[in-house]
């Protein structure tokens, strides 16, 4: 038997023993093993039974399968290996033994239904090696707080953008969150969907800070 480790930063998460000849990961509630987090594709991978063996195979994801720091369409795994899936990882043991079956294995909730959170692999790296220090975006997503870390000069918000946000008239990229330094720009695309910081609606750029509430369609992200 073999089992899965899943491990959020550095806590372990649970454990679940491979014991179908194939396992989907991913957000969606359909999969043998569910991670809930919006970093994670619905159907981000698979490992499947090869021979004596496992194999990983991503499933298309948006933001990658990455084993030993690099991204994988297929890899064989070895023992001890570390499964990269935004902040969370697998961890891969041929020999080990789960109290939790791959039925059971499931959380009791899921994101399934909600977009996929772009994440930037070498920017996750370089800044959980600085440490702290950037500003977070953090939102309400199935009842539960999802804090997304300020990684990149510039971060979208919008139905297509790197934080999703669903609405009538919302555009692909309704507006940007920019980093120069160390201050942070709230900048609104336009459009008749308003962009709204703290209750006030802004016709083209603000000042971000700690505290501050930006609001479109209906949707609250608190600036942290």
């Amino acid at each position: 038997m073999a089992k899965i480790t899943i491990v959020f930063g550095t806590q372990p998460q649970g454990e679940v023993n491979l014991d179908k000849p194939s396992m989907k990961v991913g957000r969606a509630m359909d999969c043998d093993i569910v991670i809930d987090n919006l970093g994670i594709s619905r159907h981000h991978c698979t490992i499947v039974k090869e021979g004596e063996g496992f194999t990983l195979v991503d499933g298309g994801s948006n933001n990658g399968t990455y084993v030993g720091g690099q991204k994988i369409d297929r890899h064989p795994l070895k023992n001890g290996d570390r499964i990269v899936l935004g902040k969370h990882h697998l961890v891969f043991d041929a020999i080990g033994y789960a109290a939790t079956s791959a039925s059971q294995g499931k959380k009791a909730q899921a994101m399934g239904g909600e977009m996929t959170m772009f994440v930037d692999q070498a920017a996750l790296a370089k800044a959980m090696s600085d440490g702290g220090g950037r500003l977070s975006l953090v939102l309400i997503q199935g009842g539960r707080e999802v804090p997304v870390q300020l990684l990149k000069d510039e971060t979208t918000i919008g139905t297509a953008a790197d934080i999703p946000v669903k609405g009538f008239l919302v555009k692909a990229v309704q507006a940007r969150v920019i980093r120069a330094n160390a201050a942070y720009r709230l900048v609104s695309s336009g459009g008749w969907r308003a962009v709204r910081l703290n209750g006030a609606k802004i016709a083209g750029e603000a000042a971000l800070k700690a505290g501050d509430k930006i609001a479109i369609a209906g949707t609250t992200i608190t600036v942290r």
